[in-house]
């Protein structure tokens, strides 16, 4: 029967290769090593790598629909803020020319007021028409909404708009209360238009957001446990996106972290508690190796090593998914270390 599955083996092309023959003493003295599969990585589940950031939810970001440039800073990155708080100063001629306009148009509304409101009591008194009254009227509302737009234009900044200046430029403010996540980190520093350069959150909720290949979609799921290196429990998925980012050809998982010690911004490796195919393993990355087009992994035999063509279903730090065609389960034994010896020998045997 083990003949026939090597023959079967060798028609389908997973057994492309002779074994390579190779005594203890030798395997020993070329420093080649040997592991369990299943035990040479450790992990509680599907390796990804994921970006660590604030839960959105929890958290406020201000823009500026202008470039403008840091003149002056109060708040860093990290610090607590309150509600009205200073974080730091901007300047640019845009500003300059709108924060113009407001004024101007603040002054012309203060004078359609009062005119509205003496034609009004013309009217009422029958000196003036209705149509009369009904131009000064007409005037004054026209400028109070272009005050309105003015003042939200400010607000969207961060800009208080009865108090837009400091000493040095306008004034950017705290929208709420939280930790700063993202502020500007030096003055000179340019702030590009349609850029959140502030972003305020709780501080509570962090998210970890993790590229799933396409081929690996169907192994994570809504509810899945997340774990870390060392195995403990960190967090769970909480969504996967139905959208494809055609560029790198995944899909972007969401977990919600349990513990607060990552750093916002870092890059870590979770392990996501999924099922993998039935013929997928993950194993170290040293234990495989490319020769020409195939990617070969060494198993252990009686009289040496039978290397085996594997598929690389996924590349992670410091290990490979590998889809073995049913030829490597748990509990084999493979060669790793110096594994470019035995591909040397297998490449001149018969020489």
């Amino acid at each position: 029967m083990k003949k026939f599955l090597v023959v079967l083996g060798m028609l389908c092309g997973i057994y492309a290769y002779d074994e390579v023959k190779i005594s203890a003493n030798e395997i020993k003295k070329l420093g080649i090593r040997t592991i369990v599969v299943g035990e040479g990585v450790k992990t509680k589940g599907i390796p990804f790598n994921a970006y660590v950031d604030f839960d959105s939810k929890t958290s406020i970001t201000q823009s500026s629909t202008i470039d403008a440039i840091v003149v002056a800073l109060h708040k860093r990155g990290g610090e607590k803020v309150q509600k009205g708080d200073v974080i730091c100063e901007i300047s640019s001629n845009e500003l300059n020319n709108l924060f113009f306009e407001l004024e101007n148009a603040q002054n012309r509304y203060r004078i359609a007021q009062e005119i509205e409101a003496k034609d009004k009591k013309l009217f009422k008194s029958g000196v003036i028409s209705q149509r009369e009254y009904q131009v000064s009227y007409l005037n004054a509302n026209e400028l109070r909404l272009k005050v309105m737009q003015l003042q939200t234009t400010f607000n969207t900044f961060g800009i208080d708009s009865k108090n837009p200046k400091g000493e040095f430029g306008f004034r950017i403010i705290a929208k709420e209360s939280g930790v700063l996540a993202i502020a500007p980190k030096q003055t000179g520093e340019k702030i590009f238009a349609f850029t959140p350069y502030i972003r305020i959150t709780d501080g509570v909720d962090l998210l970890a957001y993790l590229r799933v290949p396409i081929n690996m979609a169907n192994y994570v799921k809504t509810g899945a446990k997340v774990f870390n290196k060392s195995g403990g429990y960190v967090g769970e998925i909480k969504t996967i996106s139905v959208v494809i980012d055609h560029t790198t050809n995944t899909v972007v998982a969401t977990a919600l972290l349990n513990q607060t010690s990552y750093k916002v911004g870092e890059t870590i490796e979770l392990y996501v508690d999924g099922s993998f195919s039935k013929n997928s393993l993950v194993i170290p990355s040293d234990t495989v190796i490319k020769s020409e087009n195939d990617y070969l992994v060494f198993k252990k035999t009686k009289s040496g090593f039978l290397p085996i063509k594997v598929k690389i279903l996924e590349e992670k730090n410091k290990a490979f998914i590998i889809d073995s065609f049913n030829q490597i389960k748990v509990g084999d034994v493979i060669a790793t270390g110096a594994i470019i010896t035995l591909k040397g020998i297998m490449n001149n045997i018969g020489d």
